[in-house]
C-alpha cells in the first residue's frame, strides 16, 4: 500500500515546491533584472521636455529582492524599493559614491527625480514614471538584461500564490488517492 501512494506523494511535493511563489516577486517580474536607461524628462515646474544625452549613464535595475542599483553618471548607488501595485518608492539611504562628475552631468537630476518615486508602468516596452508631487516624468529605454546574479526569491516571505492549473493538478491527485484508499478497504 506505501509503495502505491509514494509516487503520488513525490509528485504532490514537487507541484507544492515548484509553484508557490511569494506574490512580491510576480509582481514586480515584469521590470526587474533589467538595465533601464533614462532617455527623456519632463518636468512640470518650470514646463520643460528634454532628451537626455548619454541615457547608458543614467541606468536603473531593479532586482527581484527590493533592491535598486544606479548608475548615475560616474557613480554608483544603491538603494531600496518598494512595488504595490502600480505604485513605485524609494528608500534613498542607502550606500553610494560620491565623486563629482562635472559641471555638464545630470546625475543630481537624475537621483532627486528618482527619489520622489510615482507611478510605474511600461508602455511600448519603455519603462515610464509618472514622479509623485508632480515633479514631471521620466521615460527609461530597455538597456537589455541586467549583468547582475539571477534574481532570487525575496527572503521576507509574502503571500503565497498558485497558478491555477496546479490547483487542479492537486485537486485530481487527492481525488485519485481518495479513490484508491476506499477501492483498497472495498476489498
Amino acid at each position: 500500500m506505501r509503495k502505491r501512494f509514494f509516487p503520488i506523494l513525490v509528485i504532490v511535493g514537487l507541484l507544492v515546491v515548484g509553484l508557490l511563489v511569494p506574490a512580491a516577486y510576480a509582481d514586480s517580474h515584469e521590470i526587474t533584472g533589467i538595465q533601464w536607461q533614462w532617455a527623456e524628462l519632463t518636468e512640470t515646474e518650470p514646463a520643460s521636455q528634454s532628451v537626455v544625452p548619454d541615457p547608458e549613464n543614467y541606468v536603473l535595475v531593479l532586482d527581484a529582492d527590493g533592491s535598486a542599483n544606479l548608475t548615475a553618471d560616474c557613480n554608483q548607488v544603491k538603494w531600496t524599493y518598494t512595488s504595490e501595485d502600480s505604485s513605485l518608492t524609494f528608500d534613498t539611504m542607502g550606500p553610494s559614491t560620491l565623486a563629482f562628475c562635472g559641471d555638464d552631468s545630470l546625475d543630481q537630476l537624475f537621483l532627486s527625480k528618482l527619489g520622489v518615486g510615482g507611478t510605474v508602468s511600461v508602455e511600448d516596452g519603455r519603462l515610464v514614471l509618472e514622479l509623485n508631487e508632480n515633479a514631471g516624468r521620466m521615460v527609461f529605454d530597455n538597456g537589455g538584461p541586467a549583468e547582475t546574479q539571477p534574481a532570487t526569491m525575496p527572503e521576507t516571505g509574502g503571500a503565497l500564490v498558485v497558478a491555477p492549473w496546479a490547483v487542479t493538478a492537486l485537486t485530481g491527485l487527492a481525488a485519485l488517492g481518495t479513490g484508491m484508499a476506499l477501492r483498497r478497504r472495498k476489498r
